[in-house]
């Protein structure tokens, strides 16, 4: 069977990928927090955990990847540690593979959206997209402190691929940031490639 291999271009320092075909991702991924050496990265490793752990999940819930989660040197002062995660997966918008099909499907209500989203058809090198940046507030922690989270999602029209869209999605949660963190997802987005890989006993 054949497989479509997603793969993008990230900036660096601070980026650590999830491997999603390994079971023990999250552990892997806070392993090289901890080997940046000191008892203050093995603590800080141990605190991230847990986000990571979560990330993993809903990446795997949704056929993810690559995943890629953005750690600072410095933490962050408040959660979530993990300051920024990137994910690219497929995604079933029905029979009408369309951009205005999409825009639909987006600007369904969604529970606690901050703001109707900003929405624009844009040109990629992987195909056409839609560009969708929204806020929204969620809850996060065990106090239920109130986290305005900021997303950049381009679901993007592959042509050759037949079952739907893929979209990749830049999660954030700092308004300071916000700026700087758009138009870092949108060159991730312009790099971004999907191609596909022949299963076994396919040539």
């Amino acid at each position: 069977m054949t497989e479509w291999v997603a793969a993008f271009e990230h900036p660096e320092g601070g980026w650590i990928p999830l491997d999603m075909e390994s079971v023990n991702a999250a552990e892997e991924a806070a392993q090289r927090i901890a080997d940046r050496g000191g008892a203050e990265n093995q603590e800080y490793a141990e605190l991230v955990y847990p986000e990571l752990k979560a990330i993993r999940d809903g990446a795997l819930e949704r056929g993810a990847s690559p995943v890629m989660a953005f750690v600072p040197e410095t933490p962050s002062p408040t959660r979530p540690l993990v300051v920024v995660t990137v994910f690219v997966a497929p995604v079933d918008v029905g029979e009408e593979r369309t951009l205005e099909n999409i825009a639909r499907l987006v600007r369904r209500p969604r529970e606690f959206r901050y703001r109707e989203p900003l929405i624009d058809e844009v040109e990629l090198p992987a195909g056409q997209a839609l560009r969708v940046h929204e806020l929204v507030v969620n809850e996060e922690g065990d106090d239920e402190r109130r986290v305005l989270m900021e997303y950049v999602t381009h679901y993007v029209i592959v042509p050759d691929y037949p079952k739907g869209v893929f979209e990749m999605t830049v999660t954030w949660a700092s308004p300071a940031i916000g700026p700087e963190l758009a138009q870092t997802a949108d060159e991730m987005a312009a790099s971004l490639t999907v191609s596909r890989e022949p299963g076994e006993g396919e040539g």
